[in-house]
């Protein structure tokens, strides 16, 4: 619906005239799909509750609790913006914020911290909620706060150089050739509307927490193995079943309890005694899950990484336990 929603848009030619023709290129709807998303709104859209003007204040205070940036480089780089100081200086006053997040980033993943991930991925989320929100609301409450319109600058040139995409190498189109096009018209179909519908107004926003370490471990084993998987016909709730069974099973072994309780996690993910236990209680629930469990015995490169991840939700669940007991 976004493709639909650009078509009145132009290009201006070299020579200064208006391109006014425009192409829809792979655009793919179930007109049912279109028809239900759409109905509820057509005739009569009414706000079911009120938008809280607090909203934006909210998030800038969750932002300012991550310590990614100060009040000073705030003001700093709103002061340079307005002024139009240029790009260099610009850069140069968001580096701190944008060097510290990458240094954390970089070494949560060098020590294989998901849970401080999960917290920096939120933080990359939030910071673009905020830029979305303050837009919006900033046309029809006037917060009487001029350093909530400077952190609006400030993260908005921030999220550009912490946003994922930033991170990935670039890619080279530049010997990319179009060989062909087709053009397919479907059969016209009719989506008339006439329903009416009720929007919710914004209570709360930056609402995402933070993952418990050992669903986010769980989690990974559980993507480990859809990978491997590939095209073996098994449901994530499969999977997730077989995981957490298996996870349970191990919970019975004493010793390898005791081993989350004397060694670190990185010891306890490098022990033989896991890899062994894990290969025997495979072996005791082969039957339920005949086909998972032969992947186990095929002694590959995946499988070997599936068992460290196991280790790691075993180590978090194991230690969650134990902290659980009076």
């Amino acid at each position: 619906m976004q493709t639909l929603s650009r078509l009145n848009r132009t290009h201006r030619t070299a020579g200064g005239e208006q391109k006014t023709k425009t192409f829809v290129i792979d655009f793919v709807n179930k007109p049912d799909d279109i028809k239900a998303a759409f109905e509820p709104y057509f005739t009569n859209a009414t706000l079911e509750t009120e938008t809280d003007p607090y909203v934006v204040v909210h998030l800038a205070n969750k932002l300012a609790q991550a310590g990614i940036y100060t009040e000073e480089q705030v003001r700093q780089v709103a002061e340079l913006w307005v002024t139009r100081k240029g790009n260099n200086a610009l850069s140069a006053a968001i580096s701190p914020a944008q060097h510290d997040f990458r240094r954390r980033y970089a070494a949560a993943i060098e020590a294989e911290d998901k849970v401080t991930l999960n917290t920096l991925d939120l933080f990359r989320k939030d910071v673009s909620t905020y830029v979305r929100l303050y837009d919006f609301m900033s046309q029809i409450v006037d917060s009487g706060d001029p350093y909530m319109e400077m952190l609006s600058i400030f993260l908005r040139l921030l999220e550009k150089v912490i946003s994922e995409s930033s991170w990935s190498a670039e890619v080279d189109l530049s010997d990319v050739v179009l060989v062909g096009v087709k053009h397919t018209k479907a059969i016209a179909v009719d989506i008339s509307l006439i329903g009416d519908g009720e929007l919710k107004g914004i209570s709360a926003a930056g609402t995402g927490t933070k993952k418990e370490p050992k669903y986010v471990e769980l989690q990974v084993v559980i993507d480990k193995m859809n990978d491997l998987f590939g095209a073996e016909s098994f449901a994530e709730a499969q999977i997730r079943e077989f995981v957490q069974g298996l996870v349970q099973q191990l919970l019975a072994y004493p010793d390898l309890v005791q081993q989350t309780r004397v060694n670190s996690k990185k010891q306890f993910m490098e022990s033989h005694d896991f890899q062994s236990a894990v290969t025997e209680a495979v072996a005791d629930n082969q039957q339920a899950h005949n086909t998972m469990a032969d992947y186990f015995f095929t002694d590959g490169p995946a499988i070997k990484g599936i068992i460290v991840a196991l280790a790691d939700a075993f180590y978090e669940v194991a230690i969650d336990k134990e902290a659980a007991r009076p």
